[in-house]
């Protein structure tokens, strides 16, 4: 049955893979793809690690890093995430998930992306007024613990998930709609056991402003993360994006109790995804996070080479505890 999962997976990605060019997957893919907001990271946690978090996502976040991990939400999960770019862009991410059963575990949130005021010209290059170019996405999501393909060894998970997206450049809007599919396994084979993930991310209609229609920022990413103790997680992603060349992260994770309802971590992440055009001050990220009884506060700190100093992201995440359940497994 697992291998019936998987198969699914692979060939649901050779079908997206089939309808790229010959280009894709390359340096010489850049920028013949639109809609690339959507792969602006969610969560200051899951972009202190460098964005490897197929493998580890659990919260309302899933919705955008692997819907399989919604599964993995205890009884309820809220984030926030406002991000400061340079050149007075804003980020702001929103999400909410629900278990509805023993199994089943539904999501939704949206997405907002401010570029600031831009001046506006006219085809004679005249000052006609400034306007605000914004993206907005709206999704829903559903992740599901399969227990026919789970036993002693491994429990396995997989999730869906829908998005409705709009971009506004002052005068000419455009939407479009794309999907998510992921699975998520944890595997007990080893003594502490750990994770796997394969998530493929923006399947759907592009958006046409004039006569075109942009094709979807696909991707495919893979992910494996373990704990070789306690209190230190360990986490690696490969990145396929048809627009571009492919590239990994990883990331570590160390966390501290203070006392029963507080907890801090200390993050890291390299990541080779903007190195090519940013250099090599934009591999690192670092991040810090504080949790207060079913709060967390997390701050994430990313190097932007020539484009400015820094990029700062802010999350707070908001999630119930488990109760007690002869099928659910807290994890």
């Amino acid at each position: 049955m697992r291998a019936r999962a998987v198969a699914a997976a692979l060939t649901a990605w050779a079908m997206a893979a089939s309808a790229a060019g010959a280009t894709d997957f390359s340096q010489a893919a850049a920028g013949t793809t639109g809609s690339q907001f959507l792969l602006f990271d969610t969560s200051a946690r899951g972009i202190a690690l460098g964005g490897a978090m197929t493998s580890v996502t659990d919260d309302a976040t899933s919705l955008y890093w692997n819907p399989a991990g919604l599964a993995q939400v205890p009884r309820a999960s809220a984030s926030f995430m406002f991000a400061d770019y340079v050149a007075g862009i804003t980020y702001n991410d929103l999400a909410y998930a629900q278990r509805i059963d023993e199994t089943s575990v539904l999501g939704a949130g949206v997405r907002y992306l401010n570029a600031g005021s831009v001046a506006g010209t006219d085809i004679n290059g005249q000052a006609n007024g400034n306007f605000t170019p914004y993206d907005f996405v709206a999704e829903a999501g559903w992740g599901q613990s399969i227990y026919e393909m789970s036993d002693s060894e491994s429990d396995v998970m997989m999730g869906v998930s829908a998005k409705m997206i709009h971009s506004s450049l002052g005068d000419a809007t455009a939407n479009g709609f794309a999907g998510d599919i992921g699975f998520l396994s944890h595997l007990y084979t080893t003594e502490r056991g750990y994770d796997v993930g394969l998530t493929i991310q923006n399947l759907g209609s592009g958006q046409k402003f004039d006569q075109y229609r942009d094709s979807m920022p696909t991707r495919a990413q893979f992910g494996a993360s373990f704990k070789p103790i306690a209190s230190l997680l360990l986490t690696s992603n490969l990145v396929a994006p048809i627009g571009y060349n492919m590239y990994g992260a990883v990331g570590a994770e160390y966390t501290a109790n203070f006392d029963g309802d507080m907890a801090g971590a200390l993050r890291v992440g390299l990541s080779s995804e903007n190195y090519s055009s940013l250099g090599f001050v934009s591999i690192p990220t670092f991040g810090v996070g504080l949790k207060l009884n079913d709060f967390s506060f997390d701050y994430a700190f990313q190097p932007m080479g020539p484009l400015g100093l820094a990029a700062h992201r802010l999350s707070i995440n908001w999630s119930l505890p488990a109760t007690a359940s002869s099928k659910y497994r807290e994890r």
